[in-house]
C-alpha cells in the first residue's frame, strides 16, 4: 500500500510541476516540484533510497528534454544522495530550517545542472546562475515550506477525523 501511495505523491508532484509550475512562474523563474519531492523523500529517508528517487524523478524529467538526457537524472541523484546523508542530522518540521534546505538544495542542483549545461563556459554559467537559479531556488524553497505546512495539516486533519470516527 506505502507504493501505491508514494506513486500517486509523485504523480502528483509531476502533475504540479507540468500545470501548475508555468502558472505560477515569474518570468523564467518557477519552483522546481519534483525537486521538492526528492529532497523530502532524502531527508525523511537515507542516501541510497535518496539517490534512486533522485534518479527516477530526474529520469522521468529528462524524458521530456532529450537533447540533455540524464542530466537531471544525474544531479538529482547526487541531490537525494547528499540529502539522505545529512537527514538523520536535520530538523525536519522546522519551517526555517526547511526553507534553508530546500534552497540550499535547489542551488546545489542548479550549479551542477548549469556546469554541465553551460559547458563550464565561466560567462553562461553566471549569468544564468544569479538569473535564474538563485531567484529558482528562493522561489522553490518558499513553496516547498507552503506545501509541507499543507501536507502536515492535512495529514493532522485526517487522524483527527479518523481518530472521532472510531470514538
Amino acid at each position: 500500500m506505502k507504493r501505491i501511495e508514494f506513486l500517486v505523491v509523485l504523480i502528483v508532484f509531476f502533475f504540479l510541476q507540468a500545470v501548475l509550475a508555468g502558472r505560477m512562474s515569474i518570468g523564467s523563474i518557477s519552483p522546481d516540484f519534483p525537486l521538492l519531492i526528492v529532497v523530502y523523500f532524502a531527508v525523511h529517508k537515507n542516501s541510497f533510497q535518496g539517490a534512486i528517487l533522485g534518479f527516477v524523478v530526474g529520469l522521468l524529467q529528462d524524458l521530456f528534454n532529450p537533447s540533455f538526457l540524464g542530466l537531471n537524472a544525474f544531479t538529482k541523484t547526487l541531490t537525494g544522495y547528499g540529502l539522505g546523508l545529512a537527514g538523520s542530522k536535520t530538523e525536519r518540521d522546522n519551517w526555517l530550517f526547511l526553507l534553508a534546505l530546500f534552497g540550499v538544495a535547489a542551488m546545489a542542483h542548479d550549479f551542477v545542472y548549469l556546469l554541465i549545461f553551460t559547458g563550464l563556459h565561466p560567462g553562461k554559467f553566471f549569468v544564468m546562475w544569479v538569473t535564474v537559479s538563485i531567484p529558482s531556488a528562493v522561489y522553490t524553497a518558499v513553496v516547498g515550506v507552503v506545501v509541507h505546512a499543507l501536507v502536515s495539516y492535512s495529514a493532522t486533519e485526517v487522524v483527527r477525523y479518523l481518530g472521532k470516527a472510531r470514538s
